[in-house]
């Protein structure tokens, strides 16, 4: 699949004449070889960034020396303090209908209510979605990419200025079965939230980004 518009925001003079491939690949052996073949053509391990997810946000990944790749966790870290609130408000709820019966079952199903949304935030798959909201990707892609991240495709972004690289990483793309867009502009994706943020090699290192952005 081939998508090609300007991206909104990122088409000033300055990186006018910039591209970014993103590439969306299965979680297999087929993803290993479209990072080894696009970094094979010239694109520094600056210029592409992975995107993907895994248990342990701390497993290595076996892409080229330098490769930037980002995790996001796949458990239920984080889940710890909207679940407290949801039993707290719960157990407010039976408070209330014990001690004043007159307000207590309205209070109660108020309290319940409250619980039901946190609960269901809790529980809601945001996936990629906001790295891709952070690099202000456009919106319908965006959306799509989410989407089959969240079936369990990996993301992969290269970015180049020398459009004659364009043609050779659609081909490798193409030939590992993968989806890919080409858009004009620059689009970098930075580790938010709980994703993790690696550098491939054997002295790899990561760091989390929890509630900041990384710059």
């Amino acid at each position: 699949m081939e998508k090609e518009r300007e991206v909104s925001g990122a088409g000033s003079e300055e990186r006018a004449s910039e591209y970014t491939i993103v590439g969306v690949v299965s979680d297999s052996a087929e993803l290993n070889r479209s990072v080894r073949e696009i970094r094979d053509l010239g694109i520094s391990k600056d210029d592409l960034t992975v995107i993907l997810k895994r248990e342990d946000p701390d497993e290595s990944e076996p892409f080229p020396e330098g490769t930037r790749y980002i995790v996001i966790p796949n458990d239920k870290r984080g889940l710890e303090v909207p679940l407290g609130f949801a039993l707290a408000f719960v157990l407010l709820g039976i408070f209330f209908v014990i001690v004043v019966p007159s307000i207590g079952l309205p209070t109660f199903l108020v309290f319940i209510s409250l619980a039901a949304i946190l609960l269901a935030g809790s529980f809601s798959r945001v996936g990629a979605q906001p790295i891709l909201t952070d690099m202000e990707a456009p919106r319908a892609e965006a959306g799509q990419w989410n989407d089959e991240f969240e079936m369990g495709k990996v993301l992969i972004f290269a970015m180049t200025r020398e459009r004659r690289l364009i043609r050779p990483m659609r081909e490798i793309l193409q030939a590992n079965d993968a989806d890919y867009y080409i858009l004009e502009g620059r689009l970098e994706p930075r580790a938010v939230a709980q994703a993790v943020l690696h550098r491939a090699g054997p002295h790899e290192h990561g760091g989390s980004i929890t509630g900041t952005q990384s710059t």
